[in-house]
């Protein structure tokens, strides 16, 4: 069992693909699924994932995007638990403190706020970049050296034989987007490591430079940081005062007195160091990352498009399968009692009930298509493999103006004369006009000889009720 493509993905990209590599359908096929889903003519590409979902049994064997997926799911899973333990770990590098020299903010900030800014500053520039600016870009993040060591693991050969290509610009986004993840996974373990530290440990923070940089700067540079928090946890905004006091110098590897002193405030530099986690590494990050879903989604939409034989289904989706004009107007005939023919020169412009005898609901709907008959609210299928009591539901349910279509070749049995009687009789039914249809294969043209028979037998009915419409006159 395949799950059904409502949305564009990697999967529904793959999978048409690979159908249309082996089906594309009969125009026929394609206009009369077309005609069935016209809610979404103005959504080609709902009307394509909807055309894959019908067409799924054609595709032979394993799906491309089954072992695809697998594949990615293996290695997503496995690169994301590499990430979160290497987010855990850094964080308890950072954070490790011996009792002697606080741990130093600045070395935090740069983990926590600085590196993700600028990996995503660099993210956003491959994305609008040239492919090969985008491959340059890409060894700069350990991910690609990652993925590269772990190509050679046992789960690749999950890939062995497939035959697909994905478009680069696909493969690039894909990478980006898988980056910004694994990244912030990475980051949510350092946020829990800093939280653990912090509950488990007693850690001092100060922080040290070798720029000549006043507590005044720092101050209000950390004021700029926590912007986005301040007015909402102001105590997550360290005071001049504890930035004063907080600040340290390594010569000699011994603390300020003033620093041993004020020892029980210097802790309270976690609740800063755990908003710029989450705002900066975690919170921009999960922005960015679904952007970039959002825009490889988008660029999967252009790529499906595309793609070998989509532009012969959608422009069969939005063709008649046969000629809506004919060389003349249609005429109607009435069949009266002396068999006088009354030429009818307008058609009616829409049918309240539209029967088809010994047709499907699809062979009307396309019948209609190409007879340039504006759909009914009431379309069935009578006849052939219905019972009678189901054909009896459909008569009485029958109203207004009907149009009953036939197969002209078909002479009319008395099955077929019952249920016209029926039609007669029904007072909810102002008029029935019958329209024989030659074959499908000569464009539903007939037979002069078919329609005398069709005419002959309607003329018995003796019903002003009834009418033969001639479509090849």
């Amino acid at each position: 069992m395949h799950s059904k493509n409502s949305i564009v993905s990697i999967k529904s990209y793959l999978d048409l693909s690979q159908l249309l590599s082996e089906y594309r359908g009969s125009h026929e096929d394609n206009r009369s699924f077309a005609l069935k889903n016209k809610k979404l003519e103005k959504a080609p590409i709902k009307l394509l994932l909807k055309w894959l979902d019908k067409n799924y049994f054609r595709i032979d064997g394993e799906l491309n995007s089954k072992r695809y997926l697998d594949y990615l799911l293996s290695l997503s899973s496995l690169l994301g638990l590499i990430f979160f333990i290497l987010g855990f770990l850094v964080g308890l590098g950072l954070l490790s403190y011996d009792g002697k020299l606080p741990v130093n903010v600045i070395y935090y900030l740069f983990i926590a706020m600085f590196i993700p800014l600028f990996s995503m500053s660099l993210s956003a520039i491959s994305i609008f970049s040239s492919d090969r600016v985008a491959n340059l870009i890409s060894l700069l993040f350990p991910l690609h050296w990652i993925e590269k060591a772990l190509s050679y693991l046992p789960f690749k050969k999950k890939l062995k034989g497939l035959k697909f290509n994905l478009h680069f610009k696909i493969s690039k986004l894909l990478f980006i987007e898988r980056l910004q993840l694994f990244s912030l996974i990475f980051s949510i373990g350092l946020l829990i490591s800093l939280l653990i530290m912090v509950i488990a440990t007693d850690i001092a923070f100060g922080w040290s430079t070798t720029l000549q940089v006043s507590a005044e700067s720092f101050h209000e540079l950390i004021r700029y940081i926590g912007i986005f928090w301040a007015k909402i946890i102001p105590s997550a905004i360290p005071s001049l005062d504890l930035v004063e006091i907080s600040h340290y110098f390594r010569l000699g590897e011994k603390l300020d007195i003033s620093m041993v002193h004020n020892a029980d405030k210097l802790g309270a530099w976690w609740k800063f160091l755990a908003m710029t986690t989450l705002v900066y590494a975690i919170g921009f990050r999960l922005i960015f990352w679904l952007l970039t879903k959002k825009y490889l989604n988008r660029e999967l939409e252009e790529s499906i498009l595309s793609l070998k034989g989509v532009d012969k289904i959608l422009r069969e989706f939005n063709t008649p399968y046969v000629s809506t004009q004919a060389p003349q107007k249609e005429k109607h005939l009435e069949i009266v009692e002396a068999k006088k023919e009354v030429v009818i020169k307008k058609r009616e412009a829409k049918y309240q009930t539209i029967l088809g005898w010994n047709f499907s609901k699809d062979e009307i709907i396309l019948a209609n298509d190409a007879k340039d008959i504006d759909g009914a609210d009431n379309i069935w299928a009578i006849g052939g493999s219905n019972s009678f009591n189901k054909d009896l539901e459909i008569v009485k349910n029958s109203s207004g103006v009907v149009l009953l279509y036939v197969k002209s070749w078909e002479p009319p049995t008395m099955d077929f004369i019952d249920i016209l009687e029926m039609l007669i009789e029904n007072s909810k039914v102002s008029r029935v006009e019958i329209l024989p249809l030659g074959t499908i294969g000569r464009y539903y043209k007939n037979e002069q000889e078919h329609i005398d028979i069709w005419r002959r037998k309607i003329e018995s009915v003796d019903s002003q009720k009834v009418w033969i419409i001639n479509h090849d006159r």
